[in-house]
Order: C-alpha cells, then sequence, then structure tokens
C-alpha cells in the first residue's frame, strides 16, 4: 500500500500542513497532516475499553477514508462507502473478517464497472461533524459522536448511495 502522501502526489493534490485541514475542514493547526494524525487517534482511542472490533473502529475509519478521497486509491470510495452503508443501512455488525470479503465483492463490482469514479464531493462539502469535533467529546459520548460523524460523511455522498447499494447486495448475495 502506498503511503498516503504518494497517493496525494499522484492525485495531483498539493499538501497544506498549516490551518485548517484542507478536504474536510477539521479544525485542525497543523492542516492536513494532522487531520490523519488525529484521525488515527481518534480512531483506536477507546479500543482496550470498547474492544479491538468495536464499531467505531470501523465507523471512523469509513468516515475519514471517504472524507479525504484523494490521499486514497481510485476504488478507495466504492469499499468505504459500501462499508458505511452495510453498517448504516443494513445494520450488519461489522468485525475484521468481513472486511476481505468486501474487497471481493468490490472486484467483482469492478470488473463490470471500470470507467465508474465515486467523485468526492468539493473540500468542506464531506459531512458536518469532523474527527476534532468527535476528539472532544467524553468516553460517554463516543460512541454516538462516531456515529455522527460518520453518518455524516455518508450523507455528503448521497449521489452515490446506489452504488453502495448495489456492492452492498453483491457481498450479501455471494460473501455473507
Amino acid at each position: 500500500m502506498k503511503h498516503w502522501t504518494e497517493q496525494a502526489n499522484r492525485n495531483n493534490l498539493r499538501i497544506i500542513d498549516h490551518g485548517r485541514c484542507q478536504l474536510c475542514g477539521a479544525d485542525t493547526n497543523g492542516g492536513l497532516r494532522e487531520c490523519i494524525e488525529k484521525a488515527a487517534f481518534v480512531t483506536h482511542l477507546h479500543e482496550h475499553e470498547l474492544g479491538i472490533e468495536a464499531m467505531t473502529i470501523f465507523l471512523s475509519t469509513d468516515a475519514h477514508a471517504l472524507s479525504h478521497g484523494e490521499i486514497h486509491g481510485r476504488w478507495n470510495n466504492h469499499f468505504h462507502l459500501t462499508r458505511l452503508y452495510l453498517i448504516l443501512v443494513k445494520k450488519i455488525k461489522w468485525n475484521y473478517n468481513l472486511s476481505p470479503k468486501l474487497s471481493q465483492a468490490v472486484n467483482q463490482y469492478k470488473s463490470g464497472h471500470l470507467d465508474e469514479i465515486i467523485s468526492n464531493p468539493p473540500s468542506l462539502e464531506r459531512g458536518l461533524t469532523t474527527v476534532t469535533d468527535v476528539e472532544k467529546v467524553s468516553m460517554t459520548d463516543y460512541d454516538q459522536a462516531i456515529q455522527i460523524w460518520a453518518y455524516d460523511v455518508f450523507m455528503a455522498f448521497q449521489a452515490y448511495h446506489h452504488i453502495g447499494k448495489a456492492i452492498a447486495d453483491l457481498f450479501t448475495q455471494y460473501f455473507l
């Protein structure tokens, strides 16, 4: 897997290392780099209390990955949008064993949709909630804050929910 800076360069993204995150608008001082650091911290912040396969891990990973598509590969948005669809809409209790199966479903879908792109919404229009909002909440509000963040980002991609549904249907039909 490429380092996120390599993918950013490949996507012609000039990384801004000061102020708010240039992609999601998170209230950082160190721009995109700080946003990525905060996301890694927040994603695993309460892992020891909640368990390694807590839904918050998947929801926060998907929310951050979707709202920063320019630093990920071509099919990133398909995977993360679909996983959010499966968790938020289909109410599937996700675990690490399901992620490779979802990758298989994305690959199966990809074979018939090679030119399809899930475009990123304009910068700063990728959900009302960001990682810095989640970072500020107490442990008792953490799970709810992650769910709100994931839902906000998911809704920012509403124009592509039909794609997430199509891949989710493949996933549930062949891999679940």
